[in-house]
């Protein structure tokens, strides 16, 4: 996608999306375990391949994005502002049960 690279401060840091971003009370994110339509499923939680090649991963806290602080994720984890759901479906597939218990308490 030509438009996640701008998002992702991977050009050019843009103090707004970094700033809105860092507005949030929590940043939720859910990773599919079993998703067929993201790949890497990782990058669901900010992960990615290593620079140069498809199979080793990194994880958002290895990465330049977090390190170098560019959407203030490592910021808004020191402060617990991120949070990691798994689940084990398929591409937003989930329960009502598993919404309504992992998903529900954060938009409340």
């Amino acid at each position: 996608s030509l438009f996640l690279a701008d998002i992702n401060q991977e050009r050019v840091v843009n103090e707004t999306y970094k700033k809105n971003l860092m507005s949030l009370n929590k940043f939720v994110m859910v990773k599919f375990l079993q998703d067929t339509m993201v790949n890497p499923v990782d990058s669901e939680w900010f992960g990615f391949y290593k620079a140069g090649q498809g199979k080793d991963l990194e994880t958002l806290q290895e990465s330049a994005i977090y390190k170098e602080d560019r959407l203030g994720l490592a910021e808004m984890d020191s402060a617990r502002k991120l949070v990691f759901l798994a689940s084990d479906g398929d591409h937003l597939q989930f329960t009502r049960e598993w919404f309504n218990k992992n998903l529900l308490p954060y938009i409340r």
